[in-house]
């Protein structure tokens, strides 16, 4: 079963968004997915429809010793199951689990042929970060074309490859692109020379419908299905399918 962890190399670089497109059109291929957000701003459930107020997740459930499986949604078709982290204190007291929990209980799961599990993972130096990468099987950085993310590459890389994950397992993707702007394709080049075969060979273009379409609580693919950045999520979905059916192997 792949195990796909979406992180940004910083805030504000979309991985939740990327998470949520890709567990979409998964779900849509009629492949079994489970999405699970890690992320204590509990944003992901947003872009599956559930209501702003509803506050049940795997966290809560977890810290009052009941099943934190319970807090899991099934979205669509039957093919997607969403758990959301819930509504949390910003300082509870309350000790996390520890850092190979979820590696473990994702092993315990029914598992379904052709399974994909895709985490949403917070920023660096979360403890539920090092979870969602201790179990990954693989990861996916989102990146913006920046200076900064060009900066902090090499610490991004230094981090997963202490959790673990070889080198070919940890995929890239430029989000938020905007071919107008010299800046933006001087960090792609850059990017590209840096990362190789490992970087998506199309960028994520920066669109309007994306926000639209999370204002609307609608998926992207059904607000703007010909809008540019649902046909870059779906070259993506299929880019990443090679590779994570391959082990991780990249030419």
């Amino acid at each position: 079963m792949a195990i796909l962890a979406v992180c940004g190399v910083k805030g504000g670089c979309g991985a939740t968004t990327v998470a949520a497109s890709l567990a979409l059109l998964w779900q849509r291929q009629q492949r079994p997915v489970l999405a699970m957000d890690l992320c204590r701003q509990n944003m992901l459930r947003l872009h599956f429809g559930m209501a702003r107020e509803e506050s049940d997740g795997w966290r809560g459930r977890l810290d009052a010793g009941a099943d934190w499986m319970r807090a899991a949604w099934e979205v669509g078709n039957h093919h997607l199951m969403l758990v959301p982290h819930g509504r949390a204190a910003l300082d509870s007291g309350q000790a996390g689990p520890e850092d190979h929990w979820l590696r473990e209980e994702l092993a315990l799961l029914e598992k379904r042929a052709g399974q994909r599990t895709v985490l949403d993972l917070p920023a660096i130096g979360v403890a539920e970060r090092r979870q969602g990468l201790n179990a990954a099987s693989h990861a996916l950085v989102a990146l913006s074309a920046e200076p900064a993310v060009c900066a902090l590459l090499e610490m991004t890389e230094a981090e997963l490859a202490a959790s673990g994950l070889r080198p070919e397992r940890v995929l890239f993707v430029i989000n938020q692109f905007n071919p107008l702007r010299r800046l933006d394709n001087d960090a792609e080049a850059m990017l590209r020379e840096a990362l190789g075969p490992r970087l998506a060979p199309l960028p994520i273009h920066r669109d309007e419908a994306v926000r639209e379409a999370f204002a609307s609580q609608l998926p992207l693919f059904d607000y703007a299905p010909e809008s540019q950045a649902a046909d870059d999520l779906r070259q993506l979905a299929a880019w990443l399918s090679v590779r994570l059916d391959a082990g991780g192997r990249v030419s």
